[in-house]
């Protein structure tokens, strides 16, 4: 994908932020994410003809499968039950029956 600017007034990151803009808009078409892969951009003073002009090679790839969040561990369990046991929230009896389930020991 190739960009100019009509004049040398535009900043470059201007133009920049347009071409890839284009490109994501494209990726977004086909359901799939913008990549850049190589970009080639004009090096100032843009005077004389030699306006901010950016040259983007881009892919389009698979969006990757959203994460899911991780089961906490036993122990990440166990000390957010303590913390609830040392704050009052839980009662002593509620904490030693929540650690049993957890541990397996009914």
């Amino acid at each position: 994908m190739f960009q100019q600017a009509a004049t040398g007034f535009v900043s470059l990151q201007t133009v920049r932020a347009g071409v890839q803009k284009v490109a994501t808009e494209f990726c977004s078409r086909k359901a799939k994410i913008y990549r850049g892969v190589s970009e080639t951009a004009a090096v100032p003073p843009f005077i004389l003809g030699n306006f901010p002009r950016v040259e983007l090679q881009f892919e389009c790839v698979d969006a990757p499968p959203p994460q899911r969040a991780l089961d906490p561990t036993p122990y990440e369990k166990l000390a957010t039950l303590k913390q609830l046991l040392d704050n009052g929230t839980l009662t002593q009896a509620e904490f030693d029956r929540e650690k049993s389930k957890i541990l397996g020991t009914h």
